[in-house]
C-alpha cells in the first residue's frame, strides 16, 4: 500500500481520513492504517466484511457492507478514497462505472483525492490467452480464461480462479470461483472522472515494482489513476 500512500502524499490529500473501496478481507485497509490513516473499509460481500472484522489486526478500522455505486457512507466525510486490485473491473457497465466515480466524489471532502488501481490492456490480453499464476499470502492463485479468444479493448473476459492455500498438516485447500472482468479504457476512465465532477490529476503505470509517469499499454500491466474533488461543495 506504499504506492497509494506515496501518491496521496505527492498530490496532497487534505487529511488522514480514508475509505478503502472494495476492501475485501481488509489486507489493504490494515496496511493503510499502519501508514497513519484513519481507515474505513467498504465491500459488497458480507462474508468478506465479516472476515475482516474477525481479524485482530483490524482493530480501529470500521467496516461496512455496500457497493461502489451506492456507498453506505455520509457525504463529504473522507480526505481520500482508494481502490486496490480489480474492484472497478467488476462493474457491469458504463452507468455503474459512472455511478461508482460519482459516489467516490460524494464521500470526499473538497480537494479530497481518489486513487483507483486498474488492470491495463496488457494485463487483459495476457489473462485472456493463457493461465496466469500469482502468489498469495498463504499459497497461490491461478487465473484461467474460460474461453481463450482475441481480446478487444473495453471488452470483458471470463475467468476461472483456483485458489490454493496451505492448511494444517501440510495439506492444501482448493477453492474455485468464476469471475467476469471488464476492461476499462483510458478514455472511458477519464469520461467517468469528468462526469463525477472530479478533476483528473495523473495516471501512473506500474512496471517492475515501481510507478512510472504516464500509461503505456504495451509495458504497464497495471495503472493507478489519481483524481481530485473540486475545492467547493455545490
Amino acid at each position: 500500500m506504499n504506492l497509494f500512500g506515496d501518491l496521496l502524499k505527492e498530490f496532497g490529500a487534505p487529511g488522514q481520513r480514508l475509505v478503502d473501496l472494495g476492501c475485501g478481507t481488509g489486507n489493504s485497509s490494515v496496511e493503510l492504517q499502519k501508514n497513519g490513516y484513519k481507515v474505513t473499509g467498504v465491500d459488497l460481500s458480507p462474508a468478506m466484511v465479516s472476515a475482516a472484522e474477525g481479524k485482530e489486526e483490524m482493530r480501529g478500522i470500521d467496516f461496512f457492507v455496500g457497493g461502489l455505486a451506492d456507498l453506505p457512507l455520509p457525504s463529504a466525510k473522507f480526505d481520500a478514497a482508494i481502490s486496490a486490485g480489480e474492484v472497478f473491473h467488476y462493474l457491469s457497465g458504463d452507468e455503474e462505472l459512472d455511478a461508482a466515480f460519482a459516489e467516490a466524489a460524494r464521500v470526499l471532502v473538497p480537494t479530497g483525492l481518489l486513487v483507483v488501481e486498474v488492470n491495463t490492456e496488457l494485463s487483459f490480453r495476457v489473462l485472456s490467452q493463457a493461465p496466469n499464476i500469482r502468489s498469495s499470502d498463504h499459497g497461490f492463485i491461478s487465473f484461467s480464461p474460460l474461453a481463450p479468444a482475441d481480446f478487444s479493448p473495453g471488452g470483458a473476459i471470463d475467468l476461472e480462479v483456483d485458489s490454493f492455500a496451505r492448511v494444517e498438516g501440510g495439506l492444501w485447500e482448493r477453492s474455485v470461483t468464476r469471475h467476469r472482468l471488464r476492461h476499462l479504457t483510458h478514455e472511458r476512465i477519464l469520461e467517468s472522472i469528468a462526469s463525477a465532477g472530479l478533476e483528473f490529476v495523473s495516471v501512473r503505470g506500474f512496471h517492475g515494482g515501481v510507478l512510472e509517469d504516464g500509461l503505456d499499454n504495451g509495458r504497464h500491466p497495471k495503472a493507478l489513476y489519481v483524481a481530485r474533488r473540486a475545492d467547493s461543495v455545490d
